[in-house]
C-alpha cells in the first residue's frame, strides 16, 4: 500500500542583504524538481513544504553569492536568509553600507559598497574608481580616464589612498602625457569599500588640498574555497579564495586580470595605437585571536602602448611602459569592544618609460616609497579619542628630454634624483551626546616635509545634530595642506623655494528623510586656495596686440589664491521595494587669481553637473541598471577664445569653453544557477543615444601672424555595446 504523502505546509522566506539588510527583490529560491519562486518587491516569499521535512533550497540573485539553506515548516516568523554581495566572502560582518555619514568625523562622506560598487561597474572597464564618478559633486567627463575632479579641484589634489596608503598614480596609463588613458589597478571585486569625502576631511587624511577618496580591499572567504572568472570584451578576470587549515584562521586571495585587445590588433595589423595591460592582487590574512588580524597584500601591475602608425618620425613616440607595485603588511588588533589598534608597514614603486621610434628614451621615471603607519582608537565614555603617526621616504628618479625639430636632435629638460622624507601625527575627538542626536569632533594634524623643511600645523572639526527623527543637519571644516612633489621642486619649471599650497574646506549641510528609504541631501561648500602652484606663462596668450610665447621653463610659483564655492544636491532612494538609486545635481564655480592680478575660471570649473543612477531587480536572477551623466563641461586650460570663423589666441585665460559632456548607459545582469556553480551574463550599451562627446588636450597648430589655433581633441566612446560573463563556483 503506497505511503500517503506528507501534508504540505509553507515557509515565509525573507531575502535580504547581508551587509545593508534591505530586502531583496526579484531572487530566486530554487527547489529541487518544482524550479524557482521569486521574492515579491519587499524579498518575500511563501515557500511551501512537507511538514516535519528539511527542504533544502538555493538562493541566488544577481551581484550576490548563492545560498545553500534548510528550510523546515511550522515556524510563524519568516526566515530571514541573508546573501552576501559577491565581492564579499567573509564569515564575519564588515561595516560596509552605502550610508551618507559612516564616519562620524567626516558627515561629508559617501561609502560605495560592494553591491554598489557591481551595480555601477562597467563591463567594458572593470575599474571601481569609476564607480565614484556617479557620485554628487564628482566631475569626469573623458572616458579614457579613470580620474576626476571634484570642488573646482582636479585629480592632482585628491588624497587616494590603497589599504591606507597614499599614492599618486596606481593606473594603467602613459606616464607624462595629457591625452593617453587610465585603469585603475584594483577590479572591482577585490574592493570591499570606496569612501569619498568631497570636503572636510578629519585628522586622519594629509598632504593633498581637495578630496579624499579610499579604497580598501578585502580578505578571501574563510568559509570555504571559492573562484570567480568573468570574460569580456577587453580581457580576463579570475579571482580565487578560501580559508588554508582546518582552524581557518587563515585566508588567502589571488585575482588576476588580463587585456587580450593588443593580441587582437595586432593580428589585424592595423595601424594606430595598442594597449596591453595585467594587474594582479594578493592577499594573506591571519586571525591568531579572534581579535587579531595579520595580513601581506600584494597590488602589481604593468601596461604597455604602442604605436604602430606606419608613418612615425624617429623622434614619434614609438612606445611606452608602466608599472605599480604596492607591498602593505597590516596587523589590527581589538583588545576591547572599545579600543582598536593598528599598525602598517608600506613599499610602493612607480615606473614609466617611454620611447622613440629610434629606440631613445623619452621619459624614464621611478617614483617610491616606503614608511610605517600606526593608528590607535579609545572610547572613553561619550568620546572616541584617535591619534596616528605615518613616516614616509620619498624617492624621485626622473630623466625627461624634449625633442627639437631636428632628427634625432634632443635636449635633457629634467634629470635628477631626490629623495626626502615626510611625517605626519594627528589626533582627534569625537564625541556624541544627547542620546546620540549630537556628535561633535575636533582634531589636528601636523605634517612636516623634509625636502623644503616646512612644516605645517591643521585643524580640522566636524558636527552633527539630528533636530528630529527625519532631519540631520551637518557640517565639516578645517585647513589642509599640500607639499610640492619632487619635480615641481627640481624638475623642468621647478622652483627649490615653493612652499605648500592651502585650502581651507567649510562644508554645511542638511539631510531630510522623506519617506521609507527616500533621502534629501543638500551640502553647501565653500573652498578657499592661497599659494597654489601656477605657470603665469607656461601657455601662448596675447598681451595687448601682441604674441607672447610659452615659456616653458619659467619657474612653478606660489601664485594662485581665489575661492571655489556651491551646492549640491541629492536625491536618493534606498532600494526597499522597486528600483534605488539617485538624482544628484551640484552647482559650482572656481574662480582664482594670480600674482599679476590675472582673473580666471579654474581648469577643473564645471559650472552644472548631474547624475541620474537606478537599479532593480525586475525578476528572479536579474538585475537591471542606468546611468545618465551630464556636465556642462571644463574650460581648455589656456589663453583661448572663440569666434566666428574658428579658435583664436586670447588676453584672457580658460574663456573658451567647447561643448558638454552627456552619456546614458544601460545594463542587464542574467544569473543562471547549475547547482553550485552560476553563470551570470551582463550585457551592457554605453552612450545610449550616440551623444558625440570630445575632450581637448592642448595647442596642436598656431598661426603666429593671425593668432588662430588648432586644438588637439580626441572623440570619446560612441554608441557602445558590450557583453562579458562571468562564474562563480
Amino acid at each position: 500500500m503506497a505511503a500517503e504523502p506528507a501534508p504540505a505546509d509553507s515557509v515565509p522566506v525573507l531575502v535580504v542583504d547581508a551587509v545593508t539588510l534591505q530586502p531583496i527583490a526579484g531572487a530566486a529560491i530554487a527547489i529541487p524538481g518544482r524550479g524557482a519562486l521569486p521574492t515579491d518587491s519587499f524579498g518575500r516569499a511563501d515557500v511551501a513544504a512537507a511538514r516535519a521535512t528539511a527542504l533544502q533550497v538555493v538562493v541566488t540573485a544577481a551581484g550576490f553569492v548563492p545560498l545553500h539553506a534548510s528550510l523546515t515548516s511550522g515556524v510563524e516568523a519568516a526566515v530571514e536568509l541573508r546573501l552576501e554581495p559577491e565581492a564579499l566572502r567573509r564569515a564575519e560582518d564588515v561595516s560596509v553600507s552605502a550610508r551618507v555619514d559612516e564616519d562620524p568625523a567626516a558627515p561629508a562622506a559617501r561609502v560605495l559598497g560592494t553591491a554598489e560598487l557591481a551595480d555601477l561597474a562597467h563591463v567594458l572597464a572593470d575599474d571601481p574608481l569609476r564607480s565614484v564618478h556617479s557620485l554628487p559633486g564628482v566631475a569626469a567627463g573623458d572616458d579614457f580616464a579613470a580620474t576626476f575632479a571634484a570642488r573646482g579641484l582636479g585629480f592632482g589634489n585628491v588624497g587616494f589612498y590603497v589599504d591606507g596608503v597614499l599614492m599618486s598614480a596606481p593606473f594603467h596609463t602613459v606616464r607624462d602625457v595629457n591625452d593617453g588613458f587610465s585603469l585603475t589597478l584594483l577590479g572591482s571585486n577585490v574592493v570591499q569599500s570606496m569612501t569619498f569625502i568631497s570636503g572636510g576631511a578629519p585628522a586622519a587624511y594629509g598632504d593633498r588640498t581637495g578630496p579624499v577618496l579610499s579604497a580598501i580591499t578585502r580578505e578571501g572567504s574563510r568559509e570555504r574555497f571559492a573562484g570567480h572568472a568573468s570574460l569580456a570584451l577587453t580581457g580576463l578576470q579570475a579571482t580565487l579564495e578560501g580559508p588554508l587549515g582546518p582552524s581557518r584562521k587563515t585566508t588567502w586571495l589571488a585575482s588576476a586580470r588580463k587585456s587580450y585587445v593588443d593580441y587582437v590588433l595586432e593580428r589585424m595589423d592595423r595601424g594606430g595605437n595598442v594597449l596591453g595591460f595585467h594587474d594582479v592582487t594578493a592577499r594573506v590574512a591571519h586571525h591568531p585571536t579572534p581579535g587579531q588580524t595579520v595580513s601581506l597584500g600584494w597590488l602589481h601591475g604593468r601596461s604597455r602602448w604602442e604605436n604602430t602608425a606606419p608613418d612615425l618620425r624617429p623622434q614619434d613616440s614609438r612606445t611606452a611602459d608602466a608599472g605599480t607595485d604596492l607591498a602593505t603588511l597590516q596587523w589590527q588588533w581589538l583588545p576591547s569592544p572599545r579600543t582598536d589598534l593598528r599598525a602598517a608597514a608600506f613599499l610602493a614603486n612607480e615606473t614609466g618609460r617611454n620611447t622613440t621610434l629610434d629606440g631613445t628614451v623619452r621619459l624614464r621615471s621611478a617614483r617610491k616609497q616606503w614608511g610605517l603607519r600606526a593608528d590607535a582608537a579609545r572610547v572613553v565614555g561619550a568620546h572616541r579619542l584617535e591619534t596616528g603617526v605615518v613616516l614616509r621616504q620619498l624617492v624621485d628618479d626622473v630623466l625627461v628630454r624634449e625633442f627639437l625639430r631636428r632628427p634625432a636632435a634632443y635636449r635633457i629638460v629634467s634629470n635628477q634624483q631626490t629623495t626626502g622624507g615626510e611625517v605626519g601625527a594627528y589626533a582627534q575627538d569625537a564625541w556624541t551626546g544627547r542620546q546620540g542626536r549630537l556628535g561633535l569632533s575636533l582634531g589636528a594634524r601636523v605634517d612636516h616635509f623634509g625636502a623644503t623643511g616646512e612644516t605645517r600645523t591643521l585643524p580640522r572639526g566636524s558636527a552633527r545634530f539630528d533636530v528630529s527623527s527625519g532631519v540631520r543637519l551637518l557640517a565639516a571644516g578645517g585647513r589642509y595642506a599640500q607639499f610640492p612633489d619632487f619635480q615641481q621642486l627640481h624638475g623642468r619649471g621647478g622652483n627649490a623655494e615653493l612652499r605648500a599650497e592651502d585650502a581651507t574646506h567649510a562644508t554645511v549641510g542638511v539631510e531630510k528623510r522623506l519617506g521609507t528609504g527616500l533621502t534629501l541631501r543638500v551640502d553647501a561648500y565653500d573652498l578657499h586656495l592661497s599659494g597654489g602652484f601656477f605657470h603665469p606663462q607656461a601657455h601662448w596668450r596675447m598681451d595687448g596686440s601682441d604674441l607672447a610665447g610659452a615659456e616653458l621653463d619659467a619657474p612653478l610659483l606660489n601664485a594662485l589664491t581665489g575661492r571655489s564655492r556651491g551646492l549640491e544636491l541629492q536625491l536618493r532612494r534606498q532600494g526597499v521595494s522597486g528600483p534605488g538609486g539617485w538624482v544628484a545635481y551640484t552647482f559650482g564655480r572656481a574662480r582664482w587669481r594670480d600674482d599679476t592680478g590675472l582673473e580666471f575660471d579654474g581648469d577643473f570649473d564645471q559650472r552644472h553637473t548631474m547624475t541620474v543612477f537606478a537599479s532593480w531587480r525586475p525578476a528572479a536572477g536579474w538585475s537591471v541598471s542606468t546611468k545618465l551623466r551630464y556636465g556642462s563641461g571644463f574650460p581648455v586650460a589656456g589663453f583661448y577664445e572663440e569666434r566666428a570663423d574658428g579658435v583664436y589666441l586670447s588676453a584672457e585665460r580658460n574663456a573658451y569653453r567647447p561643448g558638454g559632456y552627456s552619456r546614458w548607459d544601460l545594463r542587464a545582469d542574467k544569473a543562471f544557477l547549475f547547482g553550485r556553480v552560476r553563470m551570470t551574463v551582463h550585457a551592457e550599451v554605453v552612450n545610449v543615444l550616440d551623444h558625440t562627446n570630445r575632450r581637448h588636450t592642448g595647442l596642436d597648430q598656431l598661426d603666429v601672424r593671425s593668432g588662430r589655433v588648432t586644438l588637439e581633441s580626441d572623440t570619446l566612446f560612441p554608441l557602445l555595446p558590450s557583453i562579458g560573463v562571468a562564474v562563480d563556483f
